[in-house]
């Protein structure tokens, strides 16, 4: 066995689904991307962020199968009752929604320029797949 494919082998190990994405990657671009987002953001634009989040986790919280909602801004989390995050996941994406999992958790992440009506177009969805 080379030493190429051994480790590979170790690699794989420690680097499982999840444990190795990134948000900027730290490319040109994305960086400058980020710092043209930091010099937009203010008071009020942070404020709209909480209101947004506010206003997912109230309808999250009242969707059924949902055991608790939590978050910060538009991190948000949310632990079921009987079904799968996966499994919810994946049906959520088949019904044209992303949402990824964290752990045993549903977590969503959505831009922080999202609108009201996207909002509520992805909590259809996502309301619809933990009624089925």
């Amino acid at each position: 066995q080379s030493s190429s494919s051994a480790a590979s082998d170790v690699y794989k190990r420690q680097l499982t689904p999840g444990t190795h994405g990134t948000t900027f990657g730290g490319n040109p671009v994305a960086c400058a991307g980020a710092v043209e987002i930091l010099n937009r953001i203010d008071d009020a634009f942070l404020q709209s962020v909480r209101e947004k989040g506010d206003y997912i986790r109230e309808k999250v919280a009242q969707f059924p199968g949902v055991k608790a909602v939590r978050g910060k801004g538009l991190m948000i989390g949310i632990d079921l009752t009987d079904k799968k995050a996966g499994a919810v996941a994946t049906r959520c994406c088949e019904a044209g929604l992303l949402i990824l999992t964290a752990k045993s958790a549903l977590r969503m992440l959505p831009p922080l320029t999202i609108t009201y009506p996207e909002i509520d177009k992805g909590l259809s969805v996502l309301e619809k797949v933990l009624a089925e």
